[in-house]
């Protein structure tokens, strides 16, 4: 069974602070089989390979049409949005501010944790990540509740954005035909 489409949001760590800075992205069963696809790419860490010269710890994906917000309505400016995927199967989101050249991150979050709420929980139901957290079921009034209550009063003041996916071969769509997979050679870069 196929579920909908559903929001995701993460609050972005900025030195200058700013409890708004966020990226939002949209996630659906196809989001969550490139993240388990690629999640496969990077092998633990074991003591066989630490002895090696070059091992492979974190894959890093574009991703393009993520909203980046920083403090304010307007979507910012950022170069290199993308997804960094750890060896030990927590992700966070990437960039650069565009005016500032301040280097933007989230906090990690498991990748398994993010597949698990998206099957479990009610369809369409936005995903707030704070702090690494997940906050939806956090009471309104602790930190966590604040945030995601700011988040929504900048919300209904902005229309909604075309759906976002993150490219991960160059020239092969990431929407591919249910149970086929793209069969020519995969570029990391």
């Amino acid at each position: 069974m196929s579920r909908p489409a559903r929001h995701v949001v993460m609050q972005v760590v900025k030195r200058s602070g700013g409890a708004t800075h966020h990226v939002e992205f949209i996630m659906d069963d196809n989001f969550a089989e490139r993240l388990r696809q690629l999640r496969s790419l990077v092998p633990p860490l074991t003591a066989l390979n630490k002895q090696r010269d070059l091992v492979i710890d974190k894959v890093r994906v574009r991703l393009p049409t993520a909203v980046w917000r920083l403090g304010g309505e307007e979507a910012a400016q950022v170069d290199g949005s993308c997804i960094v995927i750890a060896a030990e199967g927590f992700f966070n989101c990437g960039g650069k501010d565009r005016k500032t050249k301040e280097k933007l991150v989230t906090y990690t979050f498991p990748i398994a944790r993010l597949i698990e709420l998206h099957t479990e929980r009610p369809a369409g139901e936005t995903f707030y990540i704070r702090d690494g957290i997940f906050t939806n079921d956090e009471p309104a009034n602790s930190a966590a509740g604040r945030w995601v209550a700011s988040l929504h009063e900048i919300e209904e003041t902005r229309p909604p954005e075309s759906p976002s996916d993150f490219d991960t071969l160059q020239g092969v769509p990431l929407r591919t035909e249910q149970g086929a997979l793209p069969t020519h050679g995969a570029s990391l870069n």
